[in-house]
């Protein structure tokens, strides 16, 4: 079963408020029954191709109380909703696939139609039988109107609070227009989440209580790397004499991160200490790493980083005692 737009008439599709007084005849002003003055409001054309292109039915439901009044008849209301849907054609073709009209106001003088009927926004009896007689998925379909009896109608027809949408000055949506344009942003197809996959990474130092003497500084050095770059460490911890780097990236922008973490913290730590830290090149790390595809040639740091000399990185001092 497709999806309906239920559509409000007047203000929403066709101008009514501001009207001229010879509009009106003998119907109280506001009920438009001469077809006539049956104006399109701007853009009002564009919304129901673009809405009717993604792939709603749209359905007419409008109260015309002006006839339980007698300022106009059923045909008076009839020939307003033929030659608004003249209007709303395209590529040869009628917009609107049906149109309700409720007659009815209880406080009218033509007692025909003087009562209180469900057919009347807000009651659901134009929505309902639309959903019968067309075949609609009302929990998909969505509801456009001027006036609050619109949204009410269209809840108690059992239709999404959220797709019951009202416009005109003030409103969240202004007109038509950008009701539509709500719509199709919210039936767009959700692109599936970017899944970035974590790399683990390891270095071995050749004494472990050096490691843990300068771990501040490696800690500096791994978090001014990680954003320099632009890589995100999830973890990064000392198990034995090994420091093991987590990382949301890929297998070899890992390698190359670690590469550059051993490059600079072994030249600091032979400027200050004597003594690099680490022994052989990063490896990954088999042992936490969720994947397999282990490159089996070493990682050549300058086809990462290139041109950083460390004696310009500001994350560490001259005493390898910043915190990360």
């Amino acid at each position: 079963m497709p999806p309906a737009v239920f559509l409000d008439r007047d203000d929403t599709l066709c101008r009514n408020a501001d009207l001229p007084p010879e509009a009106w005849g003998h119907a109280r002003p506001g009920d438009l029954l001469n077809p006539d003055f049956v104006r399109l409001l701007p853009g009002a054309l564009e919304a129901c191709i673009r809405l009717q292109s993604l792939g709603l039915t749209l359905v007419l439901v409008t109260n015309q109380g002006g006839v339980a009044f007698s300022g106009g008849t059923l045909r008076d209301v009839e020939a307003c909703n033929d030659r608004l849907s003249q209007l709303l054609t395209h590529q040869g073709r009628p917009l609107i696939t049906a149109s309700y009209a409720a007659p009815h106001h209880i406080g009218g003088s033509d007692p025909r139609f003087a009562i209180d009927e469900n057919w009347r926004k807000p009651q659901p009896g134009m929505v309902l039988a639309a959903a019968r007689e067309l075949s609609l998925d009302l929990a998909r379909s969505w509801f456009i109107g001027d006036k609050p009896r619109d949204v009410e109608a269209g809840i108690a027809a059992g239709l999404n609070p959220t797709h019951c949408l009202r416009i005109g000055p003030g409103q969240r949506f202004e007109d038509l227009a950008a009701a539509a344009a709500h719509i199709e942003r919210s039936l767009a197809p959700t692109p599936p989440p970017h899944i970035v996959p974590a790399s683990t990474v390891s270095l071995e130092a050749d004494d472990i209580a050096l490691l843990g003497s300068v771990w501040p500084t490696i800690r500096a050095a791994a978090s001014a790397i990680a954003e320099r770059t632009g890589v995100q460490m999830l973890r990064l911890e000392l198990v034995g004499p090994r420091l093991i780097a987590t990382l949301a990236t890929h297998r070899l922008a890992a390698l190359g991160f670690a590469a550059e973490l051993r490059r600079q913290t072994n030249h600091w730590a032979r400027t200050r200490l004597g003594r690099p830290l680490w022994r052989d090149d990063p490896r990954p790390d088999t042992n936490n790493s969720p994947t397999d595809d282990i490159p089996e040639e070493p990682w050549d740091s300058s086809s990462w980083f290139q041109g950083h000399d460390p004696e310009d990185d500001p994350d560490t001092d001259d005493h390898g005692d910043r915190n990360a």
